[in-house]
């Protein structure tokens, strides 16, 4: 039973300490919520409800860059049949 308590008591540790680190380097930008003050003192006084809400609530959601094999092309001249069109017509004059 005491490999259990210290087992739950590291993990309660170790869950706080990253939302911690986690929140003392995240971009003011991207807080939500409460300022940073606050976050750092819910987590600290609140170790399992203060990291969890942390994680779920208190930062936005980083911009993910669109996969470039999947997007559509930009431009005419990012499109390969467009480019393929325009040397066949070049060729052709």
């Amino acid at each position: 039973m005491a490999r259990l308590n210290t087992l739950l008591f590291l993990v309660v540790v170790a869950l706080a300490v990253v939302a911690l680190i986690d929140c003392l380097l995240t971009e003011r930008s991207r807080l939500q919520s409460f300022p940073r003050g606050a976050w750092v003192v819910l987590i600290l006084m609140c170790p399992i409800l203060g990291p969890v809400t942390w994680f779920r609530s208190g930062r936005t959601a980083r911009a993910v860059a669109p996969d470039p094999a999947t997007a559509a092309p930009a431009g005419p001249d990012d499109d390969p049949e467009f480019l393929a069109r325009l040397a066949e017509s070049l060729r052709n004059r």
